[in-house]
């Protein structure tokens, strides 16, 4: 099995380098520029991606040895792995947090497919959701805890206090929706002939749409959501990541969230997992 854990690992971290590289990604970090960011670029990524992959492995393993039927257990063994793999990141990277996020869907998601794998199902997008958000069952009673004796808030938990949203941590305690919905705009443009940047492009700005990204509302509040989601809305207007038109109005609003210092992370992080798992689903579906 070891082979499968390393296959896993290895496209998970293809994923993140085609996150990093798609461009143009308002706000974010890409082939252009380092986005709404002073403290990181597409080489600080490289460096946290490549310190990630026996993260990946041994999420994947943990998912494929679980003894069972209660699932949610898997949770408490990876996330100590999670909380490693994040020292490893901060490491690599000089204490810059460039995928403390993606080391939070990734490893879920990883244990998934060990899971679903060891169980001899169906290596399809629904099964794998499904298994991430048993795997998650358990999530939500982080928000039980009393904060008042943290030293420091995550922006998910901020926003729990301030607005009632659970974040990433209710994404994945129902199998990550967005994924779901993202994963279904990147096939059918794929299927539509157009090529792998224009088609993971679409699913990233459906994701804008969609998805209450912590990142933007801990920097820029509510306000900052809705320009996310107007702003993106007005390049898929024009064709977005298909026309010149598109790709133009793109630029516009990357130079405007770079002012405005808005960074849909949270969108790129799910952008990133919604390719992993294609990928997983395309190299597995049939074993």
């Amino acid at each position: 099995m070891e082979k499968f854990f390393k296959e896993v690992s290895i496209l998970a971290q293809k994923a993140l380098l085609y996150e990093v590289l798609l461009s143009p990604k308002p706000g974010l970090v890409d082939r252009n520029n380092s986005g709404a960011h002073d403290d990181m670029d597409i080489f600080t990524f490289t460096d946290s991606i490549l310190v990630l992959g026996e993260y990946f492995e041994k999420c994947a393993s943990s998912g494929y040895f679980h003894n069972g039927k209660e699932f949610s257990t898997i949770l408490d063994v990876i996330r100590p792995l999670g909380i490693e793999a994040e020292k490893k990141m901060f490491a690599a990277t000089n204490g810059i947090n460039t995928h403390k996020g993606a080391i939070f869907i990734f490893g879920i998601l990883s244990a998934a497919i060990g899971l679903v794998k060891s169980q001899k199902e169906v290596m399809d997008i629904k099964t794998l959701t499904s298994r991430a958000g048993h795997i998650s069952g358990n999530i939500l009673e982080d928000f039980n805890l009393n904060f008042s004796q943290k030293d420091k808030l995550t922006y998910g938990e901020k926003q729990y206090l301030k607005y009632g949203s659970y974040g990433i941590r209710g994404e994945a305690k129902d199998g990550f929706p967005s994924i779901i919905i993202a994963y279904d705009v990147l096939n059918d443009n794929l299927k539509s002939g157009w090529d792998f940047q224009v088609s993971m492009g679409e699913a990233f700005l459906k994701l804008t749409e969609i998805v209450f990204d912590s990142n933007v509302v801990g920097r820029k509040g509510l306000e900052g959501l809705r320009i996310l989601k107007d702003s993106t809305m007005e390049a898929v207007r024009l064709g977005s990541y298909k026309t010149a038109a598109g790709m133009c109005k793109l630029e516009e609003i990357d130079k405007k969230f770079i002012k405005l210092r808005i960074s849909p992370g949270g969108c790129a992080d799910l952008c990133a997992a919604t390719v992993f798992l294609h990928w997983i689903i395309e190299r597995f579906k049939n074993l």
